[in-house]
């Protein structure tokens, strides 16, 4: 069968989906050599929908705008009318969630600003979109959010009339209460479905659920929704404040400023400095760094005042920098740094604090103490030492302990406890709303958070270091060298790779890489996806977890270098020597990058 060939240029390929007034098929633009999307009305529509149609190539035809989608042309084939518009095939807006602290978290907040900024760009145009649905939010490859499928928009008064009388056009689970109860719209009903949007995508879940959709439309109109971190304890009260809001009961009452999910992502963004391998992902990414680190420079040094050992990582918050040291936890202010404090300690601390409302410290006898003030608000004992930085999700704690138990703290108190099949001595991750944690038995345990539900197990290898999330899926290093790549929706390992070396720090991904060192003396930089090699460094002993910012990935080593690669083509651009040996991952902060080395010395370069 010859393929159909619209207007001497475009080249359906396949159907890409089906509806219940039009279909969507991918096509090539046989003279721009370009992939594009067509839409074709159904050969069974009847006049109003031929007319919402029509409607539909006539508001997407006046808006020029980045983040909607872009009519390129419109034609008619055997009385079909169609038009042409550009292909978006990144995925549904929803596939950016659920919300963790990382930077897909972040990714999500900043698509929340460009999606608002596009309505109210179709909005100054008359226009509103009356069925905004994660579907209707489509994503580039580089993710960025286009507002498209118009079928339903309202034109000034133009549309009125292909409105039934008692029948409510839109998708339920999206709707505004006044758009529900057939009242006059404003660009505020569209917020309102962009909060609902957000809700799903940040939890898994929509706002209200029912039997059917009188019972979502009765709870859109007269129920409020539980705060989002009920779903997604990840979720900072400012970002679930954020989406209430926009699902307020009363349209004048919904916020429509793109800043305030700008203002929110940094926020977040800031946070992460708090946490071991920069974020409840684990992807040792942090958001700052030296925009030129082949000029840095030794620009102090610091003696802690004991031993700073794997698994001892640096956090930093509020201008200080937080790293434990024998039995002490140091604290430096980085406008000082002649003048550290010393939190004493009765044992020695033995992983990486958290600060987040206040701080938490992990000890060699197995207990973990929560300062606020600088006062102990409570402590937790478990039967072994913990060597696992706590995962802290809001006012939940998740702890492992090499006794082989996760437990799930709220306030120092135990909510569950989770028995694994043998040590947990590397850090819990948190990914795309799962709770993950690899055991010394060699499992990987994925557990649903609320509960300790165990989803399933996956068998790796023994595990030391924490695994670390992306793109929906979990990256393993295992203590025999080898790196797993582990899909957690198909359930299924995507690639595996040798490094011929015991793996003890955590890796660093990006977005295109996976970085991985260990004892086999090298660095190598993976294809994410195919687990190919990209390029690889000899550097000698890596202990130390591998960190990333601003395209530059830092190594530091037990022979004592601290190096600077150029992430994309594995080009050393900065090198010190002579530190001693360094177990510690290096923490960059601004246009410096801090190194404490394994006898508590304290490097500062900028």
């Amino acid at each position: 069968m010859d393929p159909v060939v619209l207007a001497g240029r475009y080249r359906l390929l396949g159907l890409l989906g089906s509806g219940g007034m039009a279909e969507v098929w991918e096509a090539l633009d046989e003279r721009l050599g370009r992939k594009v999307a067509v839409k074709f009305l159904h050969p069974r529509a009847l006049p109003p929908d031929r007319e919402r149609f029509l409607l539909e190539v006539r508001a997407l035809s006046r808006l020029f705008h980045p983040g909607i989608v872009q009519v390129l042309d419109l034609g008619e084939e055997e009385g079909r009318p169609y038009f042409v518009m550009e292909l978006v095939e990144g995925g549904s807006f929803e596939s950016l969630g659920p919300f963790e602290e990382s930077e897909e978290g972040e990714r999500i907040l900043e698509a929340a600003a460009q999606v608002t900024e596009a309505l109210a760009h179709l909005h100054r145009a008359g226009i509103l979109h009356r069925d905004l649905t994660p579907k209707n939010i489509l994503l580039t490859r580089e993710g960025h959010p286009k507002v498209m499928d118009f079928g339903l928009a309202y034109l000034l008064q133009e549309s009125q009339r292909l409105t039934r009388t008692g029948f409510t056009l839109g998708t339920p689970l999206y709707m505004a209460p006044e758009q529900a109860k057939g009242l006059p719209l404003t660009p505020k009903a569209d917020l309102y479905s962009l909060g609902a949007v957000l809700y799903r995508t940040l939890t898994g879940r929509p706002p209200f659920e029912g039997e059917n959709d009188q019972a979502i439309l009765f709870q859109h109109v007269y129920e409020a929704p539980k705060p989002p971190q009920a779903h997604n304890p990840a979720l900072p009260e400012e970002v679930g404040g954020l989406v209430l809001a926009l699902l307020a009961k009363h349209p004048e009452e919904r916020p429509s400023e793109p800043g305030l999910f700008r203002q929110a992502a940094q926020r977040v963004r800031a946070l992460r400095y708090g946490v071991a391998r920069g974020g409840a992902a684990r992807t040792g990414q942090y958001p700052e760094g030296p925009l030129r680190p082949r000029s840095l420079s030794l620009k102090g040094r610091l003696d802690l005042g004991g031993e700073a050992a794997w698994p001892l990582e640096m956090v930093f918050a509020g201008g200080r920098l937080f790293v434990g040291a024998g039995r002490s936890l140091v604290q430096v202010d980085l406008l000082d740094l002649e003048a550290p404090e010393a939190l004493a300690l009765p044992e020695e601390v033995s992983a990486a604090p958290v600060h987040r409302q206040g701080l938490y410290v992990a000890t060699r006898d197995g207990v973990l103490r929560h300062y606020r003030g600088g006062r102990l608000a409570w402590s937790f004992a478990t039967r072994d030492e913990v060597s696992a930085s706590p995962l802290v999700l809001g006012s939940r704690v998740y702890l492992a302990s090499r006794d082989g138990n996760l437990h799930a703290l709220e306030g120092g108190r135990p909510l569950w406890r989770f028995q694994a099949g043998g040590h947990l001595s590397a850090s819990p991750t948190f990914h795309r709303g799962l709770l993950l944690v690899g055991g010394e038995d060699g499992w990987l345990y994925v557990l649903e958070p609320e509960g300790g539900r165990l989803l399933y197990k996956v068998k790796t290898g023994p595990i030391h270091a924490p695994v670390a999330g992306y793109g929906g899926v979990v990256y393993i290093p295992t203590w025999a060298g080898e790196v797993h790549a582990f899909d957690l929706a198909k359930r299924d390992t995507l690639w595996s790779y040798d490094l011929e070396g015991e793996v003890w720090g955590g890796l660093a991904v990006d977005r295109e890489r996976v970085y991985a060192a260990g004892w086999g003396g090298v660095v190598y930089a993976l294809d994410r996806r195919t687990g190919d090699e990209v390029w690889s460094l000899e550097v000698g002993k890596v202990t130390a977890g591998l960190v990333l910012a601003q395209g530059h990935l830092y190594v530091a080593t037990e022979e004592g270098r601290l190096l600077a690669v150029e992430a994309q083509r594995g080009q050393v651009v900065f090198e010190a020597e002579g530190l001693g040996p360094v177990q510690v991952p290096p923490l960059p902060v601004g246009e410096e990058v801090y190194v404490v080395n394994l006898q508590g010395r304290l490097f500062r370069f900028g």
